[in-house]
């Protein structure tokens, strides 16, 4: 399983959750956040508003979630947003105590 969690800006909220449902993605968690890049020079004062679309997926869903998320947060311009993907080694339902990949 991996984590997939995509900072993308607040006006590609609606066509990235759009997208991700569209490939089969049905769980996210979405929040509010805000921050930099690395850009030269730092800014000064206040951070860009941007929002942070998590997910889990599995394996082998996850060049066509990158894609989906993608094709909806790009408008091809610097600041259009990051994707970041980790391991998941281990999942807990807290209902049901199941643990491990579970409908995701």
């Amino acid at each position: 399983m991996k984590k997939v969690e995509a900072i993308v800006n607040e006006s590609a909220q609606n066509a990235v959750i759009d997208a991700m449902r569209k490939v089969g993605i049905s769980g996210v968690t979405v929040s509010k956040v805000q921050g930099q890049g690395a850009q030269d020079p730092p800014l000064v004062g206040d951070f860009f508003s941007r929002v942070l679309v998590v997910c889990v997926v599995d394996d082998p869903k996850l060049d066509e979630i990158l894609d989906a998320i993608a094709g909806a947060a790009c408008t091809g311009t610097k600041g259009d947003g990051k994707v970041y993907v980790s391991d998941i080694c281990d999942a807990l339902d807290i209902c049901t105590k199941k643990r491990g990949t579970m409908d995701i």
